[in-house]
């Protein structure tokens, strides 16, 4: 479960990717198990993301200074963005390493954007399967490398997710 704090951190910082610099605090509209799912009114048009930290991870070394890891879902109406998987990795990821989400069994790679080395998007032609995944499996794992060099694996868990894309759907339809 996310931390008020760190959840509050999330927001804005998820927010703030989604709009840019004008980007307002995000409102907390609903907690479901292990996701929360949150709107924020921006001059661009409503946004809306579901949320959540990692319950566990795994480093091939002992790795410090890490930022706090999220992935989210975002919708963005007036932008025609609906469901928009996103990861803050908490790191900068290595050049040309290979972010990988694996939900159970099935493997989804995303993208990187060098004016955001911390953060992997899914690719607009997976991100339906993804979706469906999520709300169908158990655990999801986030897969990459350090500029450091560190393999690191985050593993979230997927209960609440359904219920907080609903919540998400009905508040950004």
């Amino acid at each position: 479960m996310m931390k008020p704090r760190t959840l509050a951190i999330a927001a804005a910082m998820i927010v703030g990717l989604s709009a840019g610099a004008a980007a307002q605090s995000a409102t907390n509209i609903g907690t479901f198990k292990d996701w929360s799912t949150f709107t924020s009114d921006d001059p661009g048009g409503k946004i809306c993301f579901v949320a959540s930290q990692p319950t566990g991870s795994k480093y091939s070394k002992t790795i410090s200074g890490r930022d706090p890891a999220f992935l989210q879902i975002t919708s963005i109406p007036t932008k025609t963005i609906r469901n928009e998987v996103s990861t803050i990795l908490g790191f900068t990821v290595a050049p040309n390493a290979d972010v990988t989400i694996t939900v159970d069994t099935t493997p989804f790679k995303m993208f990187l954007d060098a004016s955001h080395p911390d953060t992997a998007w899914s690719t607009p032609d997976t991100e339906a399967a993804l979706v469906d995944a999520m709300k169908h499996g158990h655990t999801l794992t986030v897969s990459s490398a350090s500029k450091r060099g560190t393999t690191v694996a985050d593993t979230y868990s997927l209960a609440g997710v359904t219920a907080a894309i609903d919540k998400m759907t009905k508040e950004c339809p």
